[in-house]
């Protein structure tokens, strides 16, 4: 994901505003210090109301990290890595290095968020009637918008519908109950499918008929559901389909593979115009992988300074174990290594030597000719 600043780490897990971000809480403080505590307490300054509009903003978004962070702490200690979470335009992301193995599992951290932002409707709500019986008002306002809009995210995150919180408890049960993942998470989608599609129908009535723009907003996350919805299916069908299979049983055998002696004008000619891989491994003398020869390399070295350089040489630097993997991983742990950001393309290892060479449409290649296979 671009365009997003790093504001720390903890927990283990990076923490990211993606710039999106800084407009719309710009937009949610403006609204709140010229629409709603006007409204609910006149009299004021203004710079009081946008002190009052900037404090809930921050403190809200606050809390969409810390639902976040419910999911992903519970989400370790199920022993699965969360690396990063970011915080949208429209919430917060939490990216998981991959989907539980099982049910139990699964709603653990499903329901980790709702806990977290209900623990939060409590204390705002406690802050709420501390400040009225202190007589502080503008902050019995910042703390009563704060649990009422907190217990909001509550209730449309519970929707049923994949992949709202709701959705995956709802495909825990079924799945704890049927052990079919893929049925399970083909009912919750069609119903997050639904729920996206009525969103998107509102949202464009009140933009058009209504001209109501802050509709939009509608519109947007609509748009993000129903696209996570279809690509949570998908993924759900690709694990599935690839459930004992392995690197070995989808790569491209022979190898071609450059000697790291092979100058680069020879390799270019004679092997990466003749491959249909952007990419290709090079070894040492003894056999040992080195390396992967990528297009995106030649260009850091002048056309005619390539008879003078070997592959050896322009792989040198690089760092082999990212750009290769072993025969007897699973399919699954290549498509998580094809989904992140990084070669298109890697060298299959057995002992240290390439025995085959596997890339992305290779692996989509194997899971459209399985589901053309399932009928």
């Amino acid at each position: 994901m671009k365009g997003r600043l790093g504001i720390g780490r903890y927990f283990g897990i990076d923490f990211y505003l993606h710039y999106s971000w800084f407009f719309v809480a710009a937009l949610v403080t403006y609204q709140l210090a010229t629409v709603f505590f006007p409204m609910e307490f006149m009299g004021l300054r203004v710079r009081a109301y946008y002190a009052m509009g900037a404090t809930a903003a921050a403190l809200f978004f606050l809390s969409i990290l810390l639902h976040e962070l419910g999911h992903s702490v519970v989400s370790q200690r199920c022993g699965i890595p969360v690396p990063r979470i970011t915080l949208l335009f429209i919430g917060g992301l939490a990216e998981i290095s991959r989907e539980p193995d099982d049910a139990p599992s699964e709603l653990k951290i499903a329901l980790g968020g709702p806990v977290v932002s209900l623990g939060l409707v409590a204390i705002f709500a406690a802050l709420e009637r501390l400040c009225e019986a202190q007589g502080w008002l503008a902050a019995m306002l910042v703390a009563d918008w704060l649990w009422k809009t907190n217990l909001a995210l509550v209730v449309f995150n519970l929707f049923p519908g994949y992949p709202l919180d709701g959705g995956r408890v709802l495909r825990a049960i079924l799945w704890w109950h049927s052990g079919r993942l893929r049925r399970s998470t083909y009912i919750t989608s069609r119903i997050g499918i639904g729920f996206a599609w009525l969103l998107l129908t509102l949202g464009l009535y009140l933009l058009i008929v209504h001209r109501q723009w802050n509709a939009g907003v509608l519109v947007i996350i609509g748009l993000f559901l129903k696209g996570a919805a279809e690509g949570g299916y998908a993924h759900a069908v690709q694990r599935e389909l690839l459930a004992g299979v392995r690197v070995s049983d989808f790569m491209t055998t022979p190898p071609r593979t450059l000697p790291d002696t092979l100058p680069l004008n020879v390799a270019v000619e004679y092997h990466l115009r003749a491959s249909h891989y952007p990419a290709q491994p090079v070894c040492d003398s003894d056999g040992f992988f080195r390396g992967m020869l990528q297009l995106a390399d030649l260009k850091r070295v002048p056309r005619v300074r390539w008879p003078f350089t070997t592959a050896g040489d322009l792989v040198a630097h690089g760092e082999a174990g990212a750009l290769g993997i072993d025969a007897g991983e699973s399919a699954a742990r290549a498509m998580r290594r094809f989904a992140a950001p990084g070669p298109r393309t890697l060298a299959v290892l057995e002992g240290g030597r390439v025995v085959g060479v596997v890339s992305r449409s290779d692996l989509a290649r194997f899971i459209e000719i399985r589901i053309a296979l399932e009928g």
